[in-house]
C-alpha cells in the first residue's frame, strides 16, 4: 500500500452563543481547523482534524493548509503509511508545525486501523473501558454566568470542571469559591490560568487559598520561560502543577520533569498525534507522573482520536477534556460520538470508528 494523495481542507464551525471560550490570552467563538485526508493506492482513505492555535503554537488555517499542500503532503507521497519511524523523520524536516504534523500522523493511524479492520485503540495497547468521563472547560465570565454554565453541564453528569483564570486574583478566587459552593464537595475542580500570574508570590498565596476550596491542581499559571519560579512555587504549592505550554513535545516532558515542577502532564492528541502522544506516556510512566488528556479545541473528529487514548493507558487517571465539540452548533461527522451521563462511547468500528458526513463539510468548508 503506497500514499497517493494527501489533502487539506479548512472548515469553520460556529460555537453556541452562549458557550463562547475566554481564556486569558483571547476568546474563541468557532473552530477554525483543518480536515487532512490521506488516500492510498488501495483505495483506503485516513483522516484527522489540525486546529489552528496562533496564539500558541504559531500555526493559522492558512499556515496548516499551506504546509501540507506544499511540504508535509510532498514529503510522505509514494510512502507506505506503516512506515512511521521513516515518515516521522520526513515530516521533522520541518520544524515546529506541530498540529500540523500531528493531523498527518493521525490520518496515517486511521488508514493503519481501517487496513487491520481494529479500532485505534486496539494498536495503541487496547480498551480499559467503554466509556470516558469528560471534564468540561469554563470560559472567564462573570462569576454568575460561570456558575450557571457549570450547572447547565453538571445536570448533564458531567461532574469535572476546568476553570478557566489568570486576569485577577480576587475575581478568579471569588469564581471558584462560588462554583464549589454551588457544585459541592464531589465535584472535581482545578485551574486553568494559561500564564497568566506573572507576579509569582502572590500566585502562590492565591493558589494556596484555592487548594483551601478543594483545588485538584493547577494549570500553567506562571509564564514557562520563568522556569527558577516555577519550581519554587511548585515547591511551595498545596496542589500539582500541571504542564501544559511547557510540554509540548517528549523532549518538553524530559526537560520539565528533570526540572521537578510539574505533578501532572496533559497531553493533547491533536498537537502530537499518536506517535509523540506515546513517547509522552511512557517517559511519565518511567517518572510515575500521571497523565490527563486535553482538548486543542477539537470538533467530535478530533475528540474521537483522544477518546482513543484516553482508554488505552494505565496512567490516564482522570477524566477526559474531550467535550469541547459540545460547544460548537455543528458537526462534520456522519454519526455523532455518544455522550450519556457525563461520558463519551469510545468508538469500536475500525481506524478513528468515525466517517465524515460530505454534506456537512461542504456547508462548512471555508
Amino acid at each position: 500500500m503506497k500514499i497517493s494523495k494527501v489533502e487539506a481542507i479548512p472548515f469553520y464551525l460556529p460555537f453556541d452563543p452562549t458557550l463562547h471560550l475566554k481564556f486569558a490570552y483571547r476568546t474563541s467563538t468557532g473552530a477554525y481547523h483543518v480536515l487532512v485526508r490521506i488516500y492510498t493506492d488501495e483505495g483506503i482513505v485516513g483522516v484527522s482534524e489540525a486546529p489552528a492555535r496562533p496564539e500558541i503554537y504559531g500555526e493559522t488555517q492558512g499556515s496548516i493548509v499551506s504546509i501540507v499542500d506544499e511540504y508535509l503532503g510532498p514529503y510522505i507521497l509514494g510512502k507506505d503509511p506503516s512506515n512511521l519511524e521513516e515518515i516521522h523523520v520526513l515530516l521533522d524536516h520541518i520544524p515546529y508545525n506541530f498540529c500540523a504534523k500531528a493531523s498527518i500522523d493521525i490520518a496515517l493511524h486511521d488508514i493503519l486501523g481501517k487496513c487491520l479492520n481494529v479500532p485505534i485503540h486496539r494498536i495503541l495497547g487496547g480498551k480499559r473501558r467503554d466509556f470516558v468521563p469528560l471534564s468540561w472547560m469554563v470560559g472567564i465570565n462573570c462569576r454568575e454566568k460561570m456558575v450557571k454554565e457549570c450547572e447547565r453541564f453538571s445536570s448533564l453528569g458531567i461532574h469535572a470542571f476546568k476553570i478557566k483564570a489568570g486576569l485577577n486574583f480576587e475575581e478568579d478566587l471569588d469564581t471558584f469559591v462560588a462554583i464549589r459552593k454551588t457544585l459541592g464537595d464531589n465535584a472535581f475542580l482545578y485551574v486553568d490560568a494559561n500564564q497568566g500570574y506573572t507576579d509569582i508570590k502572590k500566585a502562590i498565596d492565591f493558589i494556596n487559598k484555592l487548594a483551601e476550596h478543594g483545588l485538584a491542581w493547577i494549570e500553567e499559571p506562571f509564564p514557562v520561560e520563568r522556569r527558577r519560579g516555577r519550581l519554587e512555587a511548585s515547591r511551595r504549592i498545596h496542589v500539582p502543577l500541571a504542564g501544559d505550554e511547557s510540554c509540548f513535545t517528549p523532549n518538553d516532558v524530559t526537560r520539565e520533569i528533570e526540572l521537578g515542577a510539574v505533578g501532572i502532564v496533559l497531553l493533547k492528541v491533536a498537537r502530537t498525534g499518536f506517535y509523540r502522544t506515546k513517547k509522552i506516556l511512557t517517559i511519565c510512566q518511567q517518572a510515575g507522573l500521571p497523565c490527563l488528556v486535553g482538548s486543542q479545541g477539537d470538533s467530535s473528529l478530533g475528540a474521537a482520536a483522544s477518546l482513543h487514548v484516553a482508554v488505552a493507558f494505565p496512567n490516564i487517571l482522570f477524566p477526559a477534556e474531550v467535550s469541547y465539540h459540545m460547544r460548537m452548533k455543528a458537526d462534520l461527522l456522519a454519526e455523532p460520538l455518544v455522550f450519556q451521563n457525563g461520558s463519551l462511547l469510545v468508538p469500536e468500528k475500525p481506524g478513528l470508528g468515525v466517517a465524515i458526513d460530505e454534506e456537512a463539510l461542504k456547508k462548512f468548508r471555508g
